[in-house]
C-alpha cells in the first residue's frame, strides 16, 4: 500500500523539482517528499496530508532503531521506536501537516513522506509558549517568504532552529514588530521544523497553488 502510493505520486509527475540540496518533492494530487537525514537527531515537519496523519501512514524508509518524539504542552513526549521486523512504531504518533517532531536515525538515510498536496489554505494553530512547527505545504524560503511574520508573530516572539550536523540548537532569532523584521535571515527547507516561542496563541495560514 505504501509503495503504491509513492509510485502513484511519482507517476503523476507534475512540477517535479528540487527545493534544496536535501529535498525533492512533487506538487500533485498525490505527492511525496524525500528528506535526507543525518545520523542522530533531525527536526522535521510534515508537509503533506495523508488523511490519517500517523507515522505509519506518512513515513517510509526508516531503519530499525529509529525513534521519534514530539513536543507538546511545554514538554517532550515519550520516545516511539520503530521495529523493522514488525514494520511498526511503539507509539504511532499523529503528525498533522505543519507539525514538527524530532526523529533520531541510527545512520544517514533518506526517508519519504507520502500524502496529498492540496491546493488552498492550510492553517497551523500555534499555542502560546514553545512549540515545534513547519510549513504545512512543501515550500521553502526565508521566514518572511513562508509567511512566518506579522501578524502571525508579534514583537518579542522568537524562533530557534536545530543544526543536525552539529547536533545542537542554533541561535535564537527574535522578531521586531516595529521594523517588521527578524534579527537575522533564516531559511527553512521543505520538511524542516523549528521551535517558536510566542507570547500569545496565533494561527499561521499558508496558501498553496498547484500549477
Amino acid at each position: 500500500m505504501k509503495t503504491k502510493v509513492l509510485l502513484i505520486g511519482a507517476a503523476l509527475g507534475l512540477a517535479v523539482g528540487s527545493a534544496s540540496a536535501d529535498t525533492v518533492f512533487s506538487s500533485n494530487v498525490v505527492g511525496y517528499v524525500n528528506l535526507d537525514l543525518v545520523k542522530g537527531w533531525n527536526l522535521v515537519a510534515n508537509p503533506l496530508d495523508a488523511g490519517v496523519n500517523t507515522l505509519e501512514a506518512l513515513i517510509q524508509g526508516v531503519p530499525d532503531g529509529t525513534a521519534v518524539m514530539k513536543f507538546q504542552n511545554g514538554a517532550f513526549t515519550a520516545l516511539s521506536g520503530y521495529d523493522e521486523l514488525f514494520e511498526a512504531w511503539e507509539i504511532d504518533y499523529s503528525i498533522n501537516p505543519g507539525e514538527g517532531f524530532f526523529i533520531n536515525v541510527p545512520e544517514p538515510v533518506t526517508v519519504t513522506f507520502v500524502g496529498e498536496v492540496k491546493a488552498g489554505n492550510h492553517s497551523v494553530a500555534i499555542p502560546a509558549g514553545w512549540s515545534m512547527v513547519g510549513s504545512p505545504t512543501p515550500v521553502a524560503g526565508t521566514l518572511d517568504e513562508i509567511g512566518f511574520a506579522a501578524p502571525v508573530v508579534e514583537d518579542g516572539d522568537s524562533v530557534m532552529a536545530w543544526n543536525p550536523v552539529a547536533q545542537s540548537y542554533s541561535s535564537v532569532n527574535g522578531y521586531d514588530e516595529l521594523f517588521e523584521a527578524w534579527e537575522f535571515d533564516q531559511t527553512v527547507a521543505v520538511g524542516e521544523a523549528f521551535f517558536v516561542n510566542k507570547a500569545s496563541a496565533a494561527t499561521w495560514t499558508r496558501t498553496f497553488e498547484i500549477k
